[in-house]
């Protein structure tokens, strides 16, 4: 069965919703909208078919459709408060946070003494910036009776978007409850920070995605000048080069992951260590940089007398808020036409499809596209001036290299990136971008644009050729 066919039924309204219900249960998605719609052709006024029509196509990622359903669901049954907070989810998936806000306090005025609404609605607050009111509703939810572990993962992030990082990173440790919690690498003691063990090495495992790993590497060369020396840092199989060949993690064991490894005396996952560490918003550990370009790869050649700017346009699209994230190569036409610069792709992935479909070739050279793996982007930012780009890994490689990068950000950023500022502690050499209301990447793209030209002039007239850091020896790391 297929969403276009609309089955007849000898049953009616009734039985059919039931069936539907249950095959929505069941994961069998487009079946059960083919059903939701032959309920609504046998009877266009039934609220429950519309609602969970909606709150399936929310699921489905459908997130504007399911708007529409869920609203003429609540039209039919107003004073459903189930349905206004459904409506708010679908709401919040089109980053539409002022009306989620809304929809879910009519949801609350309904049904006060739902604890799911109240976890609702503090994150339809949180995506609007209101963290303080956010934590409010998640404590209103926990006194109601919500036990679920989603509620202490999505205070912890509230905290670390509000710069708690004390409690923040205290309580993001509740990820290892959520359903998708990810592996467990091997049945060690867990690292505690303080304690050397007396025999074998502390593993470090990366948990999460390829800028989370280039975020907290910077926590190694900590440890080990702490004098936990006998380390061993296990990676995705993409960054394994750039870390053996950087000369900050010389002394420490990087092998890939799946690759064979001595078994620890202990572990620890990555983004556990601010925590073992007491990492605070005041002493962020942010010296940089501490990943260099790679002993043994060349950096690429790129003209001379211009200011030479590093794009990425996209994030990996399986990422949960990459809709939101990912600002697209259009959006970056708005610079390309600037003098005295030249443009310069680091996208890998179908992203990187974009520079031929919005025709870009002749404005921007293709860097991303012969790039293995890290270690040779890396060796392709320390030949840029700066880089500009999306939340991606690429602004995180950007920052721990101590490039010059500006990061544009959506209008409810991640974590890591805070509210109402424009650095960040983690990489000083950043500059944030972020959108002044949702979804607008238009006006971000106005003030890159003006920002970058005064740039290029300040650059220009330093000297005609744009500044070209010295190479490197390759004594600086093993040969390769």
């Amino acid at each position: 069965m297929t969403a276009t066919a609309r089955p007849r039924q000898p049953d009616g309204p009734r039985r059919m919703l039931e069936r539907a219900v249950r095959l929505q249960g069941g994961g069998r998605a487009e079946d059960a909208l083919a059903l939701y719609r032959a309920v609504l052709d046998a009877d266009p006024y039934v609220p429950a078919a519309w609602i969970n029509m909606g709150v399936l196509l929310r699921r489905m990622s459908h997130a504007a459709p399911a708007v529409a359903c869920l609203k003429r669901g609540v039209a039919l049954k107003p004073h459903d408060g189930s349905a206004w907070s459904n409506l708010g989810n679908a709401l919040r998936a089109c980053g539409r946070y002022e009306e989620s806000v809304r929809a879910h306090g009519r949801a609350i005025e309904l049904t006060p003494g739902s604890a799911q609404l109240h976890y609702n609605m503090g994150l339809a607050q949180r995506d609007l910036g209101y963290l303080g009111e956010a934590l409010s509703a998640f404590r209103r939810a926990e006194l109601l009776g919500y036990d679920k572990p989603e509620l202490t993962w999505d205070r912890a992030l509230t905290q670390l978007l509000q710069g708690d990082f004390d409690e923040g990173f205290r309580n993001y440790e509740s990820r290892w409850r959520l359903s998708e919690a990810g592996r467990k690498v091997t049945s060690a003691p867990t690292f505690d920070g303080r304690t050397v063990p007396e025999r074998g090495s502390i593993l470090i495992w990366t948990e999460q995605g390829f800028g989370d790993t280039l975020q907290f590497a910077r926590y190694l060369p900590i440890l080990k000048a702490r004098g936990f020396d006998s380390l061993i840092f296990e990676v995705q199989g993409p960054l394994a080069r750039l870390f053996q060949k950087t000369r900050d993690f010389e002394g420490i064991t990087v092998v890939a992951r799946g690759a064979p490894r001595p078994e620890p005396a202990a572990q620890a996952p990555l983004l556990s260590l601010p925590h073992i560490l007491r990492t605070r918003l005041d002493a962020v550990p942010a010296g940089l940089p501490y990943i260099h370009r790679p002993a043994g790869i060349e950096r690429p050649a790129l003209p001379r007398g211009v200011v030479n700017v590093g794009l990425c346009w996209a994030g990996k699209p399986t990422h949960r808020n990459d809709r939101n994230r990912s600002a697209g190569a259009a959006g970056f036409i708005a610079l390309l036409d600037l003098p005295g610069a030249a443009f310069h792709s680091l996208q890998k992935g179908p992203g990187a499809r974009q520079i031929a479909d919005e025709g870009l070739r002749a404005l921007v050279t293709d860097l991303g596209g012969g790039l293995k793996d890290f270690a040779e982007t890396a060796a392709a930012i320390d030949a840029l001036d700066m880089v500009i780009t999306v939340d991606t890994s690429i602004a995180h490689l950007a920052g721990a290299m101590g490039k010059t990068v500006w990061v544009l950000l959506p209008y409810a950023p991640d974590w890591r990136w805070m509210l109402h500022r424009d650095d960040s502690p983690w990489y000083p050499s950043m500059t944030l971008f972020r959108q002044s209301s949702p979804g607008d990447w238009e006006e971000v793209f106005a003030r890159v644009r003006g920002a970058l030209a005064r740039r290029i002039a300040e650059t220009l007239r330093g000297g005609g050729d744009s500044e070209e850091d010295p190479e490197e020896s390759d004594d600086d790391g093993p040969d390769e």
